[in-house]
């Protein structure tokens, strides 16, 4: 499945790339992520994502690896993850962009996720609702940290 998402954002790009890299405040921003830490600054992470997705609970460790990183414009990672409880995996590819000038940025998001296992048998459009409404909320939240510590 592909998702794509971007936020206008009163603020520069160089504000938005900090906020971006501070895993604390940005992580707080992602709905249903319980606990995250720093593995390798800039390059690796961990997370605990935890979400109800139809009658599951999933609760899915998951490793970030950042794969390239162009300064001020545009970071690819790649995130995965099991949930063995449920017996289901996900694995999804992150592409954030970020365009803008001094005072207005727009931060994008490309997504491409694959779930497999008992989650997967939910359906495609009861995982792309779930999947959009966080994305909206995620978007948001960023929104709303950064465009309030002007």
């Amino acid at each position: 499945m592909q998702f794509e998402k971007s936020v206008d954002i009163h603020a520069s790009k160089e504000k938005v790339w900090s906020f971006i890299w501070d895993v604390d405040r940005f992580i707080a921003c992602v709905p249903g992520c319980k606990e995250a830490k720093t593995v390798e600054a800039g390059k690796r992470y961990a997370a605990t994502m935890v979400e109800k997705v139809g009658p599951f609970k999933v609760e899915f460790p998951t490793t970030i690896e950042v794969l390239e990183r162009e300064e001020l414009s545009r970071i690819k990672a790649q995130a995965s993850g099991a949930d063995n409880k449920i017996g289901s995996r996900m694995k999804i590819d992150l592409d954030v962009r970020l365009q803008g000038d001094t005072d207005k940025t727009t931060l994008s998001f490309t997504a491409g996720v694959d779930i497999l296992g008992k989650l997967a048998a939910l359906g495609h459009g009861i995982i792309k609702r779930k999947a959009d409404q966080v994305l909206d909320e995620f978007a948001q939240a960023v929104k709303k940290q950064l465009e309030g510590d002007s």
